[in-house]
């Protein structure tokens, strides 16, 4: 005897049926965003005890492309069904890599919400070394990177290609916020890539300020070595960086002038030079405080207090220039070269 056919044989083979590009009806249903069809074919593929992940010529099962076009609910319903999160498109990306890699939080949501228990690994590397971390940082996408660290992905974990964890990319992509963000959450200031340099290093080198600070009053090492003995005060090219990295203060570089010396405050005049004075005395900048101006009323000169002589005394010299050669007989000065 015959074995008995399927009644729905047909449509299971209708459902599972490639075109050219080699994509499914349930494909092409997840793409157009057509609920009703992709359930319809979904049951049609478990009927027909056919899997859910089967890859187009670009390697992408329904799965990724509801998740490329950031259809949440239908990303629900995939995995409900039996969908893998895990499944590997031809760049090594899993669907959780996609969520993060669109910026996608609310697909990443349904993804680690409604897969069966244990069949996430947050820590699978796509074909660069990267974790769905790693794409979440470089893409700048915050809602995915608390996500991904609220359901437990390691904070310090490191690419393959070269080691950098999150932080020090995040640092190279020169995000303040994503720096702040990770290390809120406790990364590693200190980690470093496979070449020893850390995330100071990578911000000293390129002369990011702001960054630097903010690693710094983190508890980044200055003296942290590379492989090549280097700490990141030796890669510093910015002076900026230079004085953070060596503990000064940073408010003068930021832009304000410099406080004025003790001797800068003293503004030099013609008065404060050696001359007669209107009584005849010697007068320098020391006879009198250099910052104190005179009180007296304008007209009156000022006659300082001679301790040495009684008050009544007279002035030494006349108040008229010239060379005494006696109180009386005062000399005229002798005129110019040249004059008549």
């Amino acid at each position: 005897m015959c074995p008995m056919e399927h009644p729905l044989s047909a449509d299971i083979a209708l459902a599972t049926r490639a075109d050219e590009d080699g994509d499914t009806p349930l494909h092409i249903a997840v793409v157009q965003n057509n609920k009703a069809i992709a359930l319809r074919l979904v049951i049609l593929f478990q009927q027909g005890g056919r899997e859910l992940d089967v890859h187009n010529n670009l390697r992408q099962t329904p799965l990724h492309l509801a998740v490329i076009t950031a259809l949440p609910d239908m990303v629900r319903l995939l995995v409900t069904a039996g969908a893998s999160p895990m499944a590997l498109d031809r760049h090594g990306q899993t669907a959780i890599h996609l969520a993060c890699e669109h910026r996608s939080p609310s697909c990443l949501q349904a993804l680690l919400d409604n897969a069966a228990p244990g069949s996430v690994d947050l820590e699978a590397r796509n074909y660069e070394g990267l974790t769905a971390l790693h794409v979440a940082v470089n893409t700048g996408c915050q809602e995915a990177v608390l996500l991904l660290l609220e359901r437990g992905a390691d904070i310090d974990a490191v690419d393959i290609k070269s080691g950098r964890s999150p932080l020090i990319h995040a640092v190279e992509n020169n995000s303040l916020s994503m720096v702040q963000l990770l290390l809120l959450h406790g990364a590693n200031v200190n980690a470093q890539m496979y070449s020893g340099s850390s995330a100071l290093h990578s911000a000293s080198g390129r002369g990011l300020l702001p960054l630097v600070r903010t690693l710094v009053r983190s508890g980044a090492d200055s003296g942290l070595k590379n492989c090549h003995n280097d700490t990141p005060l030796m890669v510093a090219r910015s002076r900026r960086v230079i004085d953070i990295l060596r503990g000064k203060a940073s408010r003068a570089a930021s832009g304000s002038q410099p406080d004025p010396s003790p001797d800068q405050s003293v503004i030099a005049s013609p008065e404060s030079n050696s001359r007669l004075s209107s009584n005849g005395l010697l007068s320098s900048p020391c006879s009198s405080p250099p910052l104190s101006p005179s009180k007296d009323p304008p007209g009156f000169p000022v006659t300082h207090q001679n301790f040495f002589l009684p008050t009544a005394s007279p002035p030494a010299f006349l108040p008229f220039p010239g060379v005494l050669r006696s109180p009386c007989q005062p000399v005229p000065p002798s005129p110019a070269p040249g004059s008549s």
